[in-house]
């Protein structure tokens, strides 16, 4: 499983907690693509979407065509078998919808599953590749930001890698364009009333995201980038109540639940929620989900870099020079 680090010196950040709290002068206009892997009409990006105009911004929204949580990085791969389509969505200026076609594909023909030809809606990645490479340079429109989610659920430490929602913003980052993913917790004992805390919090949370895009803007030097481009970040919104706070935090190794399966009679597998694990001793202050679960918004850079630092690459030559004399 691939595990990102957020390095302990970029805690020095150029905002401060009180600035972010405080912050309410309007920013600068910005170009915004805003994306997500909920879908592309989901109640989190409509949230955040209106946050963000309603500050000044520009927004282009490109999300998959249907909830697409916890496919990761997950892509078209350039097969021959694919293509992708991106339609417009009916009644929203300037918002687009991923789907995945055959090549047979006959344009203005039904986008679903009554087409033969129509394979399924497109990937998170997907959608910000779109955003990036066909709608924005075809709109005239240069994103100064990617913005992801708000997402229907929390993306902490070990889940980051499962994460659509957090995979945009690095994708996005590894294409030189800045990035801020969002995401607003459950509380699983919503699950059967279809989670109203979440949805009660997503425009709180997107005005939260709001105030964070004009602390940075208020910050950052002339000619330079909202945010340093390869150490996008993950906010994380708690729900049940008004937050304790806001906490610069570095994600750990544990998620704020724990994946439980059970082999059933009928050879099927059930999957469950879990109890979160605890977090190890040398991560537990500054780590993501301590202070998620106590009720704090978090703040976490990532590392866009998968390269080992100059240090560890020298141990691995050192200790695995026989590896270089297989055999090829």
């Amino acid at each position: 499983m691939l595990r990102l680090h957020a390095r302990p010196r970029l805690a020095g950040f150029a905002f401060a907690v009180m600035a972010l709290a405080a912050a309410s002068s309007p920013a600068h206009a910005l170009n915004i693509l805003l994306t997500n892997d909920d879908g592309c009409a989901a109640p989190g990006i409509a949230a955040v979407r209106k946050a963000l105009q309603d500050a000044g911004h520009r927004v282009v929204t490109v999300g998959p065509a249907t909830n697409q949580s916890g496919s990761g990085a997950a892509y078209a791969v350039p097969d021959g078998r694919t293509r992708l389509v991106v339609d417009p969505l009916a009644g929203s200026a300037e918002t687009f919808c991923v789907h995945r076609v055959k090549p047979t594909f006959v344009a203005g023909s039904a986008l679903n599953s009554t087409n033969p030809d129509y394979i399924s809606s497109g990937s998170p990645v997907d959608a910000t590749a779109m955003g990036l490479k066909i709608v924005a340079p075809e709109s005239g429109f240069t994103p100064d930001l990617v913005v992801s989610g708000a997402n229907f659920g929390e993306n902490l430490s070990d889940s980051i890698p499962h994460s659509g929602t957090v995979m945009n913003v690095l994708y996005a980052a590894r294409r030189g364009v800045p990035g801020i993913a969002l995401s607003v917790g459950v509380d699983f004992a919503e699950a059967r009333s279809g989670f109203p805390g979440t949805i009660a919090a997503f425009p709180k949370a997107g005005a939260f995201l709001a105030r964070v895009i004009a602390t940075l803007e208020a910050s950052r030097g002339a000619g330079q980038p909202l945010l340093p481009v390869a150490h996008p970040l993950s906010i994380n919104y708690p729900v049940g109540g008004a937050p304790a706070g806001v906490r610069l935090t570095v994600p750990g190794t544990v998620d704020s639940f724990t994946t439980a399966y059970r082999r059933n009679a009928d050879n099927t597998v059930s999957i469950d929620v879990g109890a979160a694990e605890t977090e190890p001793a040398a991560l537990a202050r500054t780590a993501e989900t301590p202070a998620f679960l106590a009720k704090y918004i978090t703040i976490s850079p990532l590392d866009v870099d998968f390269r080992p630092t100059p240090l560890a690459r020298g141990l691995f030559n050192r200790s695995r020079r026989e590896l270089a004399n297989l055999a090829p």
